[in-house]
């Protein structure tokens, strides 16, 4: 073990434990006044990032290291378009308002992008390479919000795919300051699973989940131009296969349907019985299988080998999450379920009344 390793490990570290006692504060509020700035959980997990993510950079950044090119403007823009999507998001309830902040993010992060870092889609000219993957990015925005649809589930997908980048950088397919930036996210994530797995002692609004996407997919991005845009792809292809699942669902333009959200896997799963916990640990154990599946892929002698086989996993995944059925209880059981439930949810009202009081 080298000092490098050591060094990441400690600022990995400080990315887990300056959100989570942040977050300690955030849950003493009760979800029923976890609104606004002050208890965005976006807001501590970027604040560590940063500095964390910029020490990183005059410590572990070599441009030799690279197959193309990275910049420090093109580590600070994703961060400064996240705030931006966060700042609109608060200050405005209008979903067009939230969209145009994302184009805005998007397109002024595909700026500063180095030319060398486009090569992974050389069949296009510049231009439009930037615009493709500005409308990438966009969309992946958007639809990071509908990953978080359920307890801790937001959180889970996003530390998976940050591990993926995290070990791709341990066993040197991508350069250590990718790697490392993988390892803090992942610290971030885990910190943020470990207190939005239910019951949730956090509110991630669709704000911070967007937020949360912009900065994931500038992650993803940089891996991807590294050679990895197949492992990226493979580590994202569960929530991916959810989300196009939940969407022909909604195109059937029944009335069952008609909730995206509620036709994701998470939430089939608990309408069917199974309780938030047990469909959370089913996501957690479909993420691991996709997350080797992704980092053997970055040893695969043909690129793009596994994905295939990914997304027959995927799909097969999501049909046991959705039509998993639920254990039997016995009548002790569910009273005892019912009892814990109802003690919870009084003992957040009594919070709530007390913060009122003050």
């Amino acid at each position: 073990m080298n000092l490098t390793f050591f060094i990441v490990l400690g600022l990995a570290f400080l990315c887990f434990i300056i959100p989570a006692i942040r977050y300690v504060f955030i849950a003493r509020k009760g979800v029923f006044e976890q609104r606004g700035w002050r208890c965005s959980v976006f807001l501590p997990a970027a604040g560590v990032l940063l500095p964390v993510m910029l020490a990183a950079w005059f410590l572990f950044f070599d441009e030799r290291d690279f197959i193309t090119s990275f910049t420090l403007p093109q580590l600070l823009m994703p961060f400064a378009g996240a705030l931006l999507i966060l700042f609109v998001g608060n200050k405005t309830t209008d979903e067009k308002a939230v969209c145009a902040a994302v184009f805005a993010a998007a397109m002024l992060s595909v700026v500063v992008l180095p030319e060398e870092s486009l090569f992974f889609i050389s069949f296009m000219p510049a231009w439009a390479a930037r615009l493709s993957i500005a409308a990438c990015w966009i969309l992946f925005t958007l639809f990071w919000r509908f990953v978080n649809n359920g307890d801790g589930s937001l959180a889970v997908f996003s530390a998976a795919a940050s591990l993926g980048v995290g070990i791709l950088g341990t066993v040197n397919a991508l350069p250590v300051f990718i790697g490392a930036a993988g390892w803090f996210f992942t610290a971030v994530f885990l910190v943020l699973t470990t207190f939005s797995w239910y019951p949730s002692r956090v509110k991630i609004s669709s704000v911070d989940a967007a937020a949360f996407g912009f900065l994931l997919f500038s992650l993803l991005l940089s891996a991807s131009a590294e050679g990895a845009v197949s492992c990226s792809l493979i580590f994202i292809m569960f929530p991916l296969v959810d989300f196009c699942w939940a969407l022909i669902l909604r195109l059937t333009f029944l009335s069952c349907y008609a909730d995206l959200i509620d036709n994701s896997g998470f939430r089939q799963a608990v309408n069917n019985g199974i309780s938030p916990n047990q469909a959370a640990s089913l996501i957690i154990r479909s993420q691991m299988l996709t997350l080797l599946l992704g980092c053997f892929q970055a040893y695969s002698p043909a690129p793009g080998s596994l994905l295939l086989i990914a997304l027959l996993l995927s799909v097969w995944l999501n049909y046991r999450l959705r039509f998993v059925s639920a254990p039997q209880q016995t009548i002790r059981d569910i009273n005892a379920q019912v009892l814990e439930e109802l003690q919870d949810r009084v003992n957040e009202f009594k919070s709530y009344l007390k913060e009122k009081e003050r």
